[in-house]
């Protein structure tokens, strides 16, 4: 390090008499032509050929340690950037300078190193829970099926029907194959979840599906695991318990080249206006961590941490955004990108 501190200080030195020496030959040009019968042709020959040395090694310095490396960190940025041609452009084109280059850069390398972190607390968050939750899946699903049989046998079928689906709920929310499932997947644990919230709501709301494009162009879709079961839960319990008629909760699903949507609508009681923009301010912050009021009932995974959940896998352009109007009724936007197990 000081070796290189003392070549540093050496060169600037070298660098410095250059120019001084540069002004010095300029001077003894002008000087010349000015007095030139009086001056020592031989002495002045000397001392401009001193100069012409010396501003050479200055320039010869000023390339080696100055434009070189410079030139190797454009290089070197020009190679981090490669990796993404699309980011490069964005950046060259906002950027009037390399250092406004570099300073784009060193952000983007800031924000993929809160991705990153986002996505190690979400980790941690998910490996706390699974601890806190584990069941031992064979004695669940067992006893699930000997109380259903004996319903059978009972001819009691609400009841069979109610616990056949809440096997079926548990055995899919438990089960640790993989966090990543289809569309088809998804929508057939909600519908074993609303078979079991309509016992207990004694058919006090109608649930809908509707595709808006054909059945192959969205079931093998993929999406993360127990990304719905939360909404339409907040649907239920939020939107439902309070409104005395009627209600109705449906799932629309739309898709295009590149992304799919699904919206979860209901015709509850909505949410004033100021709770609706705090919702949609915190959402839009994508932070990962959990308040009292936005916690679901058993499986404490909040709007904010699916939202979290979905941009850290596929990015800020996904997510969740709700619209809502008080007395009439609430929705919320899932956007996904359209990939399938193929891709």
């Amino acid at each position: 390090m000081k070796k290189k501190m003392k070549i540093s200080l050496l060169a600037g030195a070298i660098v410095s008499f250059g120019i001084m020496a540069a002004v010095t030959l300029v001077f003894m040009v002008l000087s010349f032509f000015t007095y030139k019968d009086y001056v020592n042709t031989a002495v002045w020959r000397g001392f401009m050929a001193a100069g012409i040395l010396l501003l050479l090694l200055a320039l010869l310095c000023f390339l080696w340690y100055v434009y070189r490396p410079v030139r190797k960190l454009r290089e070197a940025i020009l190679r981090l950037e490669a990796t993404n041609p699309q980011k490069a452009m964005e950046l060259w084109a906002s950027a009037d300078s390399m250092a406004g280059s570099i300073d784009a850069l060193l952000e983007e390398l800031r924000l993929s190193m809160e991705r990153e972190h986002a996505e190690v607390l979400l980790r941690q968050q998910s490996q706390y829970a699974e601890l806190q939750n584990q069941i031992n899946p064979h004695f669940l699903y067992n006893t699930l099926e000997t109380i259903r049989g004996q319903a059978v046998i009972d001819d009691n079928y609400k009841i069979a029907d109610m616990t056949e689906a809440l096997a079926k709920y548990f055995r899919y929310n438990i089960s640790r194959d993989n966090d990543i499932v289809t569309v088809a997947q998804e929508l057939e644990n909600i519908r074993n979840y609303i078979q079991i919230q309509q016992y207990r709501f004694q058919e006090r709301f109608v649930f809908r599906i509707y595709p808006h494009v054909e059945e192959e162009e969205y079931a093998g879709c993929l999406m993360p695991k127990m990304t719905l079961q939360p909404i339409v839960e907040n649907a239920i319990y939020h939107g439902m318990e309070e409104k005395l008629e009627l209600g109705h909760i449906s799932i629309h699903i739309e898709a295009d080249t590149e992304r799919l949507v699904i919206l979860v609508v209901d015709d509850g009681v909505g949410m004033e206006e100021e709770t609706l923009q705090r919702m949609n301010r915190e959402l839009l912050k994508a932070e990962m961590r959990e308040t009292a009021s936005e916690k679901t009932s058993h499986n404490g995974i909040a709007m904010q941490n699916i939202n979290s959940r979905l941009r850290i896998l596929y990015g800020e352009a996904y997510g969740l955004r709700v619209s809502s109007t008080k007395d009439l009724g609430t929705e919320v936007e899932i956007t996904l990108p359209r990939l399938t197990a193929e891709e």
